[in-house]
């Protein structure tokens, strides 16, 4: 579907975990997360060409959100998790955290956004991007699974994460 490989998110220097200028609304995020990818952003983050990807939205506690998959297993989210940790404060002191279970870790900005990039699982091969969206609320994103046939960012699953991370965001401030 895409004709070139999508360029890297655009990410900026570490901010202060707390500091959110420009709040993002999430009311299209609770009302509607899976449209917050458009196909072609499917097809740079997911899976290219997109078609046999499903979107399934997560309705229950401990995480909001939606869940972008494929047949062979990639599963790529966005999420707003519902218990702590809810802000990037609360990640970063959490027991997992103090344990170096989110490592390695890295502290960046998307959009504007506060976020960090870090791993969990026990895996280098699996990523999570956390974003300060609002004052009270982050958006965790990840990409997870065995192998990423057909995913531009196979080698890369941060990049990837980051990408989806950035579209999500840039979709919420369209609204």
């Amino acid at each position: 579907m895409l004709t070139q490989p999508p360029a890297p998110a655009q990410t900026g220097a570490p901010l202060p975990l707390d500091q959110v200028d420009k709040p993002l609304d999430l009311a299209k995020f609770d009302t509607d997360p899976c449209s917050l990818l458009t196909k072609e952003q499917v097809a740079a983050v997911v899976a290219d060409p997109p078609a046999d990807v499903s979107a399934f939205r997560k309705t229950t506690a401990p995480i909001y959100g939606c869940s972008w998959v494929t047949p062979v297993g990639t599963n790529a989210t966005a999420s707003k998790p519902a218990k702590s940790p809810r802000t990037l404060t609360e990640l970063a002191e959490s027991p997992a955290r103090k344990a170096d279970m989110f490592e390695p870790w890295t502290e960046t900005s998307i959009d504007g956004l506060p976020a960090i990039v870090y791993h969990q699982r026990d895996s280098t091969d699996d990523c999570s991007v956390a974003v300060q969206a609002t004052e009270q609320q982050m958006l965790t994103f990840e990409i997870i699974g065995k192998d990423l046939p057909r995913n531009y960012w196979a080698n890369d699953r941060c990049g990837g994460v980051a990408k989806m991370a950035e579209a999500v965001i840039g979709n919420l401030r369209q609204n």
